[in-house]
């Protein structure tokens, strides 16, 4: 039977940075305040530095989690409640994200002269949204599927 529903899938892009070490970051909206954030497809969650909350008016929850980073260094991390991430006035998600100290990230990135970041984009948000990245026109696409 030929199913009755009809599926609409469109498609965002965000404009990409690439740092001097190589990383890559945009500019998203988490709960309506624009953030500087970095694309990490290795990264299983999406995260946020600890010291943000009041910023971006993300609301702690939960018990500290011991988290272990691609290097092996142990992080300890706390859940917040689902945020909404976006593009301007355009919502793409309601994710949470875990919060960490991102004093030595940061700390890298800045001795490498880069700009420091807000976050992380991690796996949970990157696969829900279908994202693939495209390196010739330095961009991140977003499909969003919705039916109808």
């Amino acid at each position: 039977m030929k199913n009755p529903f009809k599926s609409s899938l469109e498609t965002y892009t965000i404009p990409l940075k690439f740092t001097n070490s190589k990383h890559l970051v945009c500019q998203l909206f988490l709960n309506g305040v624009e953030g500087n954030f970095l694309i990490d497809t290795g990264a299983s969650n999406s995260c946020l530095d600890n010291t943000l909350t009041t910023k971006f008016s993300v609301i702690q929850e939960g018990d500290e989690l011991p988290l272990t980073s691609a290097g092996n260094e142990k992080l300890n991390a706390m859940g917040s409640q689902k945020s909404s991430l976006g593009i301007a006035s355009k919502a793409l998600a309601s994710i949470p994200f875990m919060l960490i100290d991102m004093e030595t990230i940061n700390a890298a990135l800045v001795e490498q002269g880069d700009e420091k970041i807000d976050g992380i984009i991690g796996a949970d948000f990157l696969h829900k949204k279908k994202a693939s990245i495209d390196y010739d026109q330095s961009c991140l696409v977003l499909k969003e599927s919705s039916w109808f």
